[in-house]
């Protein structure tokens, strides 16, 4: 039998609020909004939402951080010459966007090499 999110976040790490806690701190708040309602909406989302953010942070950990993976887009599009606007803004995006693009050119570079 399958585990609901429910029963992933229970046992994974006690509690909702105890994975919202840890992800916080991970993830990019908008600046317009305060701390303390960044963590309310967090506490509020979904947990199979919670766990794919969680998800998406352990894989781009494993994959060097967000520089690294941002690199390896930068360098699987353009090669060895930078383009600094694409860059700027790729920063802007979150984690789980740049993970889809970093498997986008994984699976190019597979096909073509």
């Amino acid at each position: 039998m399958r585990k609901s999110p429910l029963m992933k976040v229970k046992e994974q790490f006690g509690s909702k609020e105890a994975l919202a806690g840890k992800l916080a701190p991970l993830l990019r708040r908008p600046e317009d909004e305060p701390e303390e309602e960044f963590e309310r909406r967090l506490r509020t989302t979904s947990n199979r939402k919670l766990l794919r953010l969680w998800e998406a942070e352990e894989r781009t950990k494993a994959l060097g951080g967000r520089d690294a993976v941002i690199d390896f887009i930068m360098k699987a599009k353009f090669g060895e010459r930078p383009e600094a606007a694409f860059r700027t803004r790729l920063e802007g995006y979150a984690n789980t966007r740049l993970l889809d693009l970093h498997a986008r050119y994984t699976r190019a570079a597979k096909r073509a090499g």
